[in-house]
């Protein structure tokens, strides 16, 4: 009989009381001011980008400290008088903790953790993560990340005193979104931005799979900090690489592309340059003007040296209507990566806005265009594509709280429609070549080497200021990188971008 109601009496304990007594056992858990952790943004290594850090924090209990330890406290300036009718006080600064360490081995009323800040000072890739909930990736993924997963938590007497020695930290916090983002990759090109860059933006993605393997915007911001960048009139909050300029010369990709696609003209066709050609009331200089023009020159060498006359000439031959269709089905004028929210279009205008003597600007990149430097990136690797259209992504996988896989970017085809056809992609890559072997960017190769390909643009903005733009791939027989380069209002695309594209792949190519 007794045995009968033991078995009763645990089953009771056991079962029946089970859910109140987890739920009073799990209410000594408390967590006074504590931060939920969210999920992490990594690199494609696993590597942490937002360099979280680990401080110092102290929580006092003032009902457990004796008289002399009160008085201390106040004396040292850790506490005011008035705290003391506080359950619990937090203190986050340095200097305070320093003493409060000599004190919680001889207090019970002193409790010492490690607090996890989400950003530290060494932040790669700031402007592409953004803020928790507010932009970038933190934004796009916020439903994700938020899922509040507790990382500490402080045992609590039965009367609210800190039990010593019981704090639980967990370190293994591995879930999140994985990004596409090469940490080392990324990393140099921020330095070299440093070095070079006031204003600008930089993208690098593989030559064949689209992957974003660095994407940066200058100036800099550090979440850290943001109070510091908020007002700043720089705008450094600004990702300018999805941001809209006019391109210049290198939306002669596009002309090239629709007059090689629609038979309008070849490679080997002489054109006349004579320094300039006026349409309508309008008259374009070319680059050549000072010396009297490029004189005979074939198309392959116009857009080597970025002949202005030459394609403006193709371009009306075009007409509006193919070169604004071949510019949308590159992608420019549209939104490319649906990771970041803020991404804006550009402007690819309709083409009965076009009038006859706005088809000068629109042949060389000037006027009602604008386009965003992944834009520029992405028609770039469908070239190198030969014209297969290969969509440009940012996130490699996700895994929630649980620990379980929902997205791999492993089974995703991000290929898309054929732009051009394989002849005419071999032979802009042709010309592009020839723009890095003799041309207008022969500063984007490498000392000692001719292995670069590419397209210079200078683009004029009117107040005798220019954006400098650099698009190529590299090496050219075997291309591994496609790199966009956007100064705003950075000097000249042929010495001031296509320059800084040489010393990008320089440091980057034995990663």
């Amino acid at each position: 009989m007794l045995v009968l109601i033991l078995v009763l009496r645990l089953f009771f304990i056991q079962i029946v009381e089970r859910p109140y007594l987890y739920e009073k056992a799990s209410s000594q858990w408390m967590r006074p001011e504590l931060k939920s952790i969210r999920g992490g943004i990594f690199s494609r290594n696993g590597v942490l980008l937002l360099d979280t850090e680990r401080k110092k924090v102290a929580f006092i209990s003032p009902g457990w400290l004796k008289g002399d330890e009160k008085n201390l406290l106040i004396e040292k300036n850790i506490i005011k008088a008035d705290d003391l009718k506080e359950p619990f006080i937090k203190i986050t600064e340095p200097q305070k903790i320093n003493i409060l360490e000599k004190l919680e081995k001889i207090s019970p009323g002193i409790v010492i953790y490690n607090e996890i800040e989400r950003y530290g000072e060494e932040a790669l890739a700031t402007h592409l993560i953004g803020l928790a909930g507010k932009s970038g990736i933190e934004k796009k993924y916020d439903a994700i990340l938020s899922q509040s997963k507790k990382n500490e938590e402080i045992f609590f007497d039965g009367i609210g005193q800190p039990i010593k020695g019981s704090i639980r930290e967990n370190d293994k916090n591995n879930w999140g979104v994985y990004l596409t983002i090469d940490e080392k990759i990324q990393k140099k090109i921020e330095e070299i931005m440093d070095m070079e860059v006031k204003k600008g933006a930089v993208v690098v993605m593989d030559a064949k799979k689209g992957e974003i393997l660095a994407m940066a915007s200058r100036p800099n911001f550090k979440q850290k900090f943001m109070e510091n960048f908020l007002n700043d009139p720089d705008s450094p909050l600004l990702n300018r690489a999805i941001m809209p300029y006019i391109p210049g010369s290198v939306f002669k990709l596009v002309v090239l592309s629709a007059a090689l696609e629609e038979k309008v003209s070849d490679l080997d066709e002489v054109f006349n340059c004579p320094g300039f050609i006026k349409v309508g009331g309008n008259i374009f200089k070319c680059t050549s003007y000072k010396n009297g023009g490029h004189g005979q020159i074939t198309l392959r060498d116009a857009l080597a040296y970025s002949c202005n006359v030459a394609f403006i000439e193709l371009g009306q031959r075009v007409g509006k209507e193919k070169i604004i269709e071949y510019a949308k089905k590159y992608g420019l004028g549209e939104k490319i990566l649906d990771e970041i929210p803020e991404e804006k279009p550009g402007n690819i205008p309709d083409p009965k806005s076009i009038y006859y003597q706005d088809l000068g600007n629109i042949s060389i990149g000037q006027g009602k265009i604008q386009v965003t430097p992944i834009q520029v990136a992405k028609m770039m690797l469908t070239i190198v594509n030969d014209g297969q259209e290969i969509k440009p992504h940012v996130v490699k996988k996700i895994i929630n709280k649980d620990g379980e896989v929902i997205f791999d970017d492993g089974f995703v085809d991000y290929r898309g429609n054929r732009v051009i056809s394989k002849e005419n992609a071999d032979k802009i890559k042709e010309a592009l070549r020839a723009a890095c072997l003799y041309g207008s960017a022969v500063k984007a190769n490498l000392p000692g080497e001719n292995k670069s390909a590419g397209k210079t643009g200078t683009a004029e903005l009117g107040d005798n200021t220019t954006h400098a733009w650099f698009v190529g791939y590299y090496p050219y027989d075997e291309p591994e990188y496609v790199v966009s380069i956007f100064l705003e209002r950075g000097g000249s695309g042929p010495f001031n971008a296509a320059p800084l594209f040489s010393k990008i792949i320089s440091e980057i190519r034995n990663f």
